[in-house]
């Protein structure tokens, strides 16, 4: 929810030149070929499409769940689910849906929605058609009504940061720290408060939620910011998928938030809505998502938002129907970012934003479902991991193409009239059929013909894909795989007339897919036991996989370590997993132990490595690495600043040199013995690998820290070296920085 509406605060859409083609490719070096899945296959929560199921009740979108799945969404987003002000006495008309944004507690259910247990049963249906449950959370404030607000809340100590209101929006500080319409701020530096809010998020996942979105997300500080680690504990809650809603301006900080999460890219939606209002877009602007420092794969992208159209200032009611299918085409057939389409009140539109024909707790307009929408999210689907291909036909800007590899394209006719095609196209030859009106457009030589309705988008590519049976263990590879305690897992099956599974030498037992079984009850360290899937098609073929799982002693434990390139005084490291957002203890977690080399190290137990763990390096005085979503853990990793370093060869041992400042290379020279060996050759030595954090390392036969050798590391055509005088004793993992061993 955004309220810069309300204080004058609109922005000004950003002006960019493109060029009439546009390549964009999926990795380096051109084109990248992928297998396309089938459109009505499940496909993961940030590739598929979001249907906002805007102030739409629990059971209301349970009764529309098979409407929802036939129109090709992946997810549904809820409005937030917690107990909020019964503004107006709890009147559901749809002028009151930003009473849905002041939360007096943090309980599931509530006046607008419905109960908890309906909102268990609505995430039960959405499991049997295969639908992802996204909730909107609000955690940057509570309701301005202090009365309203829970005690339970008001007892957590320091809960707030108050309701004075943001006077100065370019001031990060003041945006961060203050309140949104004397809303009052929580304090979300406050564990007290983190672990509050990341309850009621568990919660939530327990009762069957997939994702949360994060309601004025950039209004909450990012790591490190004002002494907070807020998001290192909120988003570690074993949801699929989360983003932020992050309304771009000059202290937006995109490029941090994006580093953690999702964003929503609402500069993007201000192009598409000028287009259609202009009814042209070149492709060089079509292409352009204006978000920098971002992936457009971690991009939510929307033709129009809830606040977008019900906020005071009307932004985007102007719209009709037939705006709202040409804008939702041209973004969702797009290659990246994770399209969310927005249901309007029933009769929204042209420029009314609550006609009266529906209230809070009914379903929106039937676009959702309109032919338009359901065909170019079944091509969005089924177009996964395929390149894309912006062009304006004819170099025509009334008309873009939007191509994926060679299998399919999207064109949208922005005018009145029908537009005739004869365009360079990438597709492969053959006649294609429009999905929604049964227009044939011939593709021959690279060559494309046929004729685009008006105002219309027409949605070509082969949608038969393969109907070979599928299995598969969630999460675990076919063959070998560690566990350390007996383990729940879950079962896959696709394209199946029958699945079954057997454990060991047991029975077969006939499964669906998301069955869940557990393996390895009854396992000593060291012993294995099998587990074998089997899927038949409707075409009578069949299918198995065999996973192996053995036990890894729970009592073993490993190392990790840590260079401390900054030379802290003290190290820490925190660590989390989906199930435990604190392992070694609450932030900033356990200090780490210096060893003779110079680096840090600490020893925890080795099941860590299957457990997904993160892994967070801090001196507890703001400063941490890294920022934001911990590195991945790894048995007797060594960490840098930038993350994990490369293994260490069986046999050698890595010395590292910190950067001293302005070094491109380093060269490390060793000597010793009597008469004097050069292993690394005459002056000025060996030149050392440069990491990913600007600093060098060098791996080394082991045996040469057992001959009392010298090192010397010197700058390659300077006079430069560090030490001037006898080189510093080597030692095994030695961690040097200019002054020696750190």
């Amino acid at each position: 929810m955004t309220f810069q509406n309300k204080v004058n605060l609109k922005k000004k859409m950003k002006k960019s030149l493109g060029s009439l083609l546009i390549l964009t490719a999926i990795g380096a070096g051109g084109l990248v070929q992928v297998k396309v899945v089938n459109a009505d296959e499940q496909v993961s929560m940030k590739d598929g499409t979001i249907l906002h199921a805007w102030c739409w009740s629990f059971n209301t979108i349970k009764d529309n769940m098979q409407a929802i799945k036939d129109a090709g969404y992946t997810s549904v987003q809820t409005s937030p689910i917690n107990t909020v002000v019964a503004g107006e006495g709890g009147n559901k008309s749809l002028k009151n849906w930003y009473y849905q944004y002041q939360p007096t507690i943090y309980k599931i259910g509530n006046y607008q929605l419905g109960t908890e247990e309906e909102f268990k049963e609505m995430n039960r249906v959405a499991d049997q058609y295969g639908i992802k449950i996204i909730v909107d959370a609000v955690l940057n404030h509570t309701t301005s009504d202090y009365n309203q607000i829970s005690q339970e809340i008001k007892n957590i100590p320091n809960w707030t940061h108050g309701n004075t209101l943001i006077s100065d929006w370019h001031n990060r500080y003041d945006v961060t720290q203050n309140a949104l319409l004397t809303l009052y701020d929580w304090n979300t530096q406050n564990e007290y408060v983190q672990q509050y809010l990341l309850s009621y998020l568990k919660q939530a996942v327990a009762d069957g939620a997939d994702g949360f979105r994060y309601d004025a997300a950039k209004h909450i500080e990012l790591p490190g910011e004002y002494g907070s680690n807020f998001w290192n504990v909120i988003l570690n809650n074993g949801s699929e998928f989360q983003y932020g809603e992050i309304l771009q301006d000059d202290v937006s900080n995109d490029a941090g938030y994006g580093k953690l999460m999702s964003i929503t890219a609402s500069n993007y939606g201000q192009k598409i809505r000028s287009a259609l209002k202009d009814r042209h877009i070149s492709a060089g602007n079509l292409m352009n998502y204006q978000v920098s420092g971002v992936d457009a794969a971690n991009l939510v992208t929307w033709v129009e938002s809830h606040d977008n159209y019900a906020n005071d200032d009307q932004e985007s009611t102007w719209m009709n129907d037939s705006d709202i299918r040409l804008g939702w085409a041209m973004i969702t057939a797009r290659a990246k970012g994770t399209p969310l389409f927005f249901s309007r009140p029933v009769g929204g539109g042209n420029g009314t934003r609550f006609p009266g024909q529906s209230q809070i707790g009914d379903a929106g307009s039937n676009l959702y479902k309109d032919a338009t929408v359901t065909a170019v999210n079944k091509f969005h689907n089924a177009m996964v991991g395929e390149s894309e291909y912006l062009r304006n036909p004819g170099g025509d800007e009334q008309v873009a193409m939007i191509e994926r590899g060679t299998k399919g394209a999207v064109i949208v006719n922005l005018v009145d009239g029908d537009k005739q095609i004869n365009s360079e196209t990438n597709l492969a030859d053959g006649t294609y059929t429009d999905k929604v009106s049964g227009r044939q457009f011939n593709v021959s030589n690279g060559r494309i013909t046929g004729s685009v309705p008006s105002r219309s988008a027409v949605v070509l590519y082969d949608d038969q894909a393969s109907q070979a049976a599928q299995v598969s263990v969630d999460g675990y590879k076919e063959g070998d795989n560690s566990i350390s305690k007996a383990t729940e897992v879950t079962l896959k099956a696709k394209n199946a007339d029958s699945a079954t599974y057997k454990l060991g030498n047991g029975q077969e037992v006939a499964y669906k897919d998301g069955d869940k079984v557990t393996v390895g009850e009854g396992l000593e360290a060291g012993q294995s036991t099998t587990l074998t899937l089997t899927a038949t098609g409707a075409d009578g073929q069949s299918t198995t996989k065999t996973y192996t799982f053995t036990m890894k002693d729970p009592s073993a434990e490993t190392n990790i370590y840590f260079q401390n390139p900054d030379n802290w005084s003290d190290v820490y490291v925190y660590m989390y997993s989906a199930k435990d957002n604190k392992l070694l203890g609450a932030w900033p977690g356990t200090k780490m132990t210096k060893e003779a080399s110079g680096r840090y190290s600490i020893t925890v137990p080795a099941s860590y490595a299957e457990e997904g763990v993160k892994v967070i390096f801090t001196n507890n005085q703001g400063s941490q690495y890294p920022q934001n979503e911990g590195f991945d853990f790894k048995a007797e990793g060594l960490y840098s600043k930038a993350g994990l370093m490369p293994d260490v060869p069986a046999g050698k041992t890595r010395v590292t040199f910190d950067n001293p400042g302005g070094w491109d290379s380093a060269n490390a020279y060793l000597y010793y013995g009597n008469p004097v060996q050069y292993p690394l050759g005459v002056w000025p030595g060996t030149q050392m690998t440069k990491d990913d954090a600007g600093n060098f390392y060098l791996d080394l036969p082991e045996e040469y820290a057992d001959v009392n050798a010298k090192i010397i590391f010197n700058q390659p055509g300077t006079s430069n070296q560090f030490p001037y005088s006898d080189g510093f004793n080597l030692v095994k993992s030695g961690n040097y920085n200019k002054d020696g061993l750190k």
